[in-house]
């Protein structure tokens, strides 16, 4: 496979944006952490109002702790279906193709949406990768990944897997799928 190029056309379509999305809120950026600290201290501020028979201000206190968090969270998804809205994904289409050699600048990116020139990433630079059901995230920089869905690789998604283990170091390799 040395000198050959494993090519992806990759078609991005509303359902893969969205669980990438999903991945990159909630498990990248952790985008719950702070609604579930900020409902957890007043929801025990509310307990202790309670305990001390103000309940007015225990009802507040539940209210807006409770409140607020479930707003944000759905403030995410909200706007992961707008992202979605706006790209038009509700219709696949051809994104990206990537052609990936074991080179060292392997890493060749050609955009469908101009008429940009191809990018090229080394291998030795890249971020992270996570495989997760029915994808891989290739992230060539903390926050720019690009997506690889399963089926769309020319020679199949273990091939693509068995490439990516061979040339990326095994800590930047994170499979994440359901066993």
């Amino acid at each position: 496979m040395s000198d050959e190029a494993l090519k992806v056309n990759v078609i991005i379509d509303d359902k893969v944006f969205y669980k990438f999305s999903l991945f990159e809120s909630f498990y990248r950026k952790r985008a719950y952490l702070s609604p579930l600290i900020f409902a957890l201290i007043l929801s025990v501020s509310a307990i202790i109002c309670f305990m001390l028979d103000g309940t007015l201000l225990g009802i507040v206190l539940l209210i807006v702790g409770l409140g607020l968090p479930t707003f944000h969270i759905q403030k995410i998804f909200r706007a992961i279906k707008t992202q979605i809205r706006v790209l038009d994904l509700e219709n696949p289409k051809t994104v990206y193709t990537l052609r990936l050699t074991e080179a060292t600048n392997g890493i060749e990116v050609t955009n469908h949406g101009g008429g940009d020139e191809p990018l090229y990433y080394e291998w030795s630079g890249i971020h992270m990768v996570y495989r997760v059901d029915g994808c891989v995230y290739l992230y060539v920089l903390p926050d720019k990944a690009y997506l690889l869905p399963d089926g769309q690789a020319e020679e199949g998604a273990e091939t693509l897997w068995q490439l990516l283990t061979k040339m990326i170091p095994q800590e930047k390799l994170h499979d994440r799928r359901k066993k």
